[in-house]
């Protein structure tokens, strides 16, 4: 059925694996920051402006690190984002994809770095399983009843204990790297808000405000770790959800794609609203 096809197309890039290349520096500002943007498939932005797109990690000119760069006195930005990067692919572990080899993106990371934002955790969690095949509905006017799930919650609980170290660890580690840098992590969450719009959101009210509260929960490993390495957590999930900018808000208002994506943005991610809202919130934090 094509709800099926459209979520099985996101499970599939979401998995599928994208190297990361060194980015082109922005113009030379005299004592402006030097920011490095980390991250997956949320920071990199995919099929946003697709002509901008230079290799297969599919970073987008309209994502929120290069609008945020635009906005803010930067003397070099450099984006290493890649869709399906994992928390290792921050910290030590190459991103292939065939013959071609990037390195982890901490690489870009050094003493000089004054700000790092970082988008990470989603790959390798239990989000598309929970959100797929615990919640998601095959026909319109169906309730799964995934909030009352036994197993669901079970996957819910484990996914989030087995993420928090590894996202710990990438903390930790761009910490390391620029003892000095304002570290900005973004969380997860907005991409289903409180209420359900068949098929391209394919969940029940009830399901999709269980799903709100996961998302929530999930969240509280980007809140411990910003608390332990003096970084900045932005919580755009529930700015999404409360401001109404969920994928079933009308299309100038929100800042996510459902399944059915109404703009140039990958199903289930930021759109080009949704990016710009996110640079606005970091800029907002760093008082610029």
């Amino acid at each position: 059925m094509r709800i099926w096809s459209a979520v099985a197309a996101v499970a599939v890039l979401a998995s599928s694996p994208a190297v990361a290349t060194a980015a082109v520096p922005s113009d030379p500002v005299a004592g402006g920051l030097h920011y490095v943007a980390l991250g997956d498939s949320r920071a990199a932005g995919p099929f946003i402006d697709p002509a901008s797109h230079r290799d297969f990690c599919m970073r987008s000119d309209q994502n929120y690190a290069a609008k945020l760069a635009r906005m803010i006195d930067v003397a070099s930005f450099t984006d290493v984002t890649c869709i399906a990067a994992r928390t290792e692919n921050i910290v030590d572990t190459p991103q292939r994809l065939g013959p071609t080899v990037s390195p982890p993106q901490i690489d870009a990371v050094g003493p000089d770095t004054d700000l790092v934002t970082l988008s990470i955790g989603g790959v390798g969690s239990n989000h598309v399983v929970i959100t797929r095949e615990g919640c998601a509905a095959l026909t319109p006017d169906t309730d799964r009843d995934c909030r009352d799930n036994p197993v669901v919650e079970e996957q819910a609980v484990s996914g989030i204990a087995a993420a928090g170290p590894k996202v710990d660890r990438v903390v930790g580690a761009i910490r390391a790297e620029a003892p000095n840098a304002n570290i900005v992590i973004v969380g997860h969450g907005g991409a289903i808000g409180n209420r359900g719009c068949w098929p391209s959101v394919p969940y029940s009210d009830a399901d999709a405000q269980w799903l709100v509260t996961y998302f929530d929960r999930f969240n509280q490993i980007y809140r411990d770790a910003a608390q332990r390495y003096d970084a900045t957590f932005v919580d755009v999930g529930r700015a999404a959800v409360d401001g109404g900018h969920d994928p079933c808000a009308a299309p100038e208002d929100k800042w996510f794609e459902g399944l059915i994506p109404t703009s140039e943005a990958q199903p289930g991610h930021f759109n080009e609203r949704g990016m710009q809202a996110v640079a606005d919130m970091i800029a907002a934090e760093l008082g610029r």
